[in-house]
């Protein structure tokens, strides 16, 4: 009888409307023969009287133990039936079956179980019926008035539901729908309503007949055929949802994407982006996921007369990265298009220059190599292409020796960089050098570390418009030394004020830039609190800091206050003369620099606002940056402002000053809108603005958004893009990729 028990729970979870788990494998016995005389102990509480079934009973399998428990087990002899009525309980292993009566007639091979029965499964799986009736070889079945929950989210209900095969479960007059209901809301958001369902579960998809998608009890659209998988599988090909456009270029535009599972792990995803204005553009998607490694590609194209003719328009984009021997890694990261103004035009990206590289690298703890080749590709009207370098290659390495002289670390350190133009200057570089730090702790709790630096570098110039070719040598040594005095008060209620001034002196030659030698890489300098301890502004390799300095900051720290957190930092550069080598605008230009500072506060979890700042000559702004994050509740609002002087040796010939407004609003749990604007406050200019209205809960997720993009370009004028994106949780894609 046990054997039969877990036969009848096996089939009963096997016919769950998407059947997540396999039945059970137990066979059925033959015929019940009489009892025998030595009894078996009965798993009901001592409490109840023992039940005549538990004498005569065959062994079952001892990896699925059975147990059953009954108000009232009678057996049938005559009749050849088991009948168990009152609040019973069956468990087979981690599947349990409960329902009021359950028949087991093995005279007509079939087992009946009657009156709110619900069964559950290990892999999540609860099925609720009214009635249920399967044969003894557990491959065909009827279940009435049968609804299935599935984990958190997917629920199914059908008039009738019938097993056949073993492998096909067939539903009359089915409902799906990831949706939860309630008593006051009854109706799903949305639902799949169909004559017929079909869940194979070999192929492990659900197959509709006269399909209904209703949305609030509504229909909206009818297919004659509806296939999707079923929760079970992560992945699965079809079709995905659709995404619809409005651009004020393009025109309408909606995109129908197609996924394709091409094995256990590669997939390609096609997507026919149909546009109103400019034709149909064919994009394509394909990722591979390898051992040690993974594949990315991406392209597009499309035939068109935007530019002015027809003419075929595309872009490609790639990105790999793959593992070596020895913690080597190799990998690129690719990009290349027809036209500048092609990815801004079709919304796929607004960068106005395209950088693609091919690298290998190794990252360890005691230092790394990096070797890189860069293609750059500029998008603007006013870089012409032949003037934009090849790098082939760039070269770094460092090897760090712990303790290696004199109780300090060293460090040993190669770069190189060969930079060629059409038209132009080609420059090579070859940079080698030692460093050395050691760092000591006074019992006063004074810190100081002493430092030093040697390093030799040789550049190679041609030009091939003047026909000239030279080779210039530089040795740049340093030395310095640097003091910390962390300065700590502590009150009773346990705050903690910490005042730490840094003093950090640096001896170095000057002449270490002369004209000959070209700066590739150290051009821009941002002079920032981030940098003031440096040993050099310069971001590169091409140029360095060069002459005594004294750097000085101070920073304080408020600590253990609750929620309230306040720290500031402040600091200059002291020289004995001012260096040429910086521009006008960096603030590093004149003996005494600018002004470096930063401080922010903090009120968890709801304020927190940062400016970092530089002043010039009588205090004056030569760049402020304020940014202020607020929260309450369901509402935030994220303020940005920005002002940097103008700075013609770095093409910045006007200041920039821009404002950045944040702001989002949960109206309530489900629903939330969202808002961006960038304004050029200089040019008194919108240069970006969007904003979206979001739905989402349990089941699917509803967003419209709109974004403006006022920048002007080459076949890519100022637009405004509409778009509505639709996503319901288990059909097809779930990701979002709004805005």
């Amino acid at each position: 009888m046990r054997r039969g028990m877990a036969a009848l729970l096996g089939g009963l979870v096997a016919t769950s409307l998407l059947a997540l788990a396999a039945p059970a494998t137990a066979d059925l016995p033959p015929p019940m023969p009489p009892p025998m005389p030595s009894p078996m102990p009965s798993p009901m509480p001592p409490s109840k009287p023992a039940s005549p079934l538990a004498s005569g009973i065959p062994p079952v399998r001892p990896d699925l133990p059975v147990a059953l428990i009954a108000d009232h087990i009678d057996y049938d002899t005559r009749n050849g039936r088991v009948i168990a009525s009152g609040n019973v309980e069956v468990y087979y292993g981690e599947r349990t079956l409960t329902a009021e009566r359950i028949v087991y007639d093995s005279r007509a091979e079939t087992i009946t179980a009657e009156g709110a029965i619900v069964m559950r499964d290990p892999s999540g799986v609860t099925v609720f019926a009214d009635f249920a009736e399967l044969g003894t070889d557990l491959q065909t079945g009827l279940v009435r008035g049968a609804k299935a929950v599935m984990g958190e989210h997917i629920r199914l209900s059908a008039v009738e539901a019938r097993r056949v095969e073993g492998r096909f479960n067939a539903l009359s007059k089915a409902v799906y729908s990831p949706c939860k209901v309630c008593p006051e809301h009854p109706t799903p958001l949305w639902r799949i309503r169909a004559r017929r369902v079909i869940h194979d579960e070999v192929e492990k998809r659900i197959h509709y007949e006269n399909a209904t998608l209703d949305v609030f009890g509504v229909p909206v659209l009818w297919l004659p055929w509806l296939s999707h998988p079923d929760p079970t599988v992560d992945r699965a090909s079809g079709f995905l949802v659709p995404e619809f456009r409005q651009s004020s270029t393009y025109g309408f535009g909606v995109q129908v994407p197609y996924y394709w599972v091409i094995d256990d792990h590669a997939d390609l995803t096609f997507t026919p982006f149909l546009t109103t204005n400019d034709g149909p553009i064919g994009i394509v998607e394909y990722r591979r996921a390898f051992a040690d490694g993974n594949l990315r590609t991406e392209a597009s194209l499309t035939y068109g007369d935007y530019t002015g003719r027809d003419r075929l328009h595309g872009h490609i984009e790639g990105h790999g990265d793959f593992g070596l021997v020895h913690d080597f890694r190799w990998g690129f990261d690719a990009i290349a298009v027809t036209d500048d103004g092609y990815l801004a035009r079709f919304d796929f990206s607004d960068e106005d220059r395209l950088t693609s590289e091919l690298w290998l690298r190794r990252y360890r703890k005691s230092g790394f190599l990096d070797l890189t080749g860069v293609y750059f590709r500029s998008l603007r009207e006013d870089e012409p292409a032949d003037q934009i370098p090849l790098v082939v290659p760039d070269f770094d390495a460092r090897q760090e020796l712990p303790g290696a002289l004199l109780g300090g670390d060293l460090g040993l350190f190669a770069s190189s960089a060969v930079l060629l133009r059409q038209q132009g200057l080609d420059a090579n570089r070859v940079s080698v050098g030692v460093d050395w730090e050691r760092r000591e702790v006074l019992p006063s709790g004074l810190v100081l570390k002493g430092f030093a630096e040697l390093r030799g570098d040789m550049f190679v110039t041609d030009d091939f418009g003047a026909f000239e070719r030279a080779t210039e040598f530089r040795f740049a040594p340093l030395a310095g030394i640097e003091a910390r005095f962390p300065l700590i008060s502590e009150t009773a209620g346990g705050t903690a004020h910490v005042i730490a001034p840094v003093a950090q002196a640096i001896v170095a030659p000057y002449g270490l830039n002369p004209d000959e030698i070209p700066n590739e890489d150290s051009r821009v300098v941002e002079f920032d609190e981030t940098n003031l301890f440096d040993t050099s502004r310069f971001p590169g390799f091409d140029a360095i800091e060069e002459g005594p300095r004294l750097n000085l900051g101070l920073r304080y720290e408020l600590l253990g206050h609750g929620p309230l957190g306040l720290d500031a930092s402040l600091g200059r550069v002291l020289r004995p003369r001012g260096l040429d080598e910086f521009s006008s605008g960096s603030g590093l230009r004149d003996a005494a620099s600018d002004w470096v500072g930063t401080w922010s506060v903090r009120y968890d979890p709801y304020v927190t606002v940062r400016q970092r700042l530089r002043l010039g000559d009588g205090l004056s702004l030569t760049r402020n940056e304020i940014d202020a994050e607020f929260a309450y509740r369901r509402a935030s609002l994220g303020l940005g402002y920005i002002f940097l002087e103008r700075d013609p040796a770095i093409e910045a010939p006007r200041d920039r000053e821009e404002l950045i407004a944040r702001a989002g609003l949960g109206l309530n749990r489900n629903w939330t809108l969202s808002a961006l604007l960038r304004h050029d406050l200089e040019n008194a200019k919108v240069v970006e603005a969007g904003g979206g209205l979001a739905f989402e809960n349990e089941c699917c997720r509803v967003e419209l958004f709109i974004k403006r993009r006022a920048t002007d370009r080459r076949d890519a004028p100022e637009s405004t893009t509409v778009g509505l994106q639709v996503r319901l949780f288990t059909l097809g894609n779930n990701d979002y990729t709004g805005p």
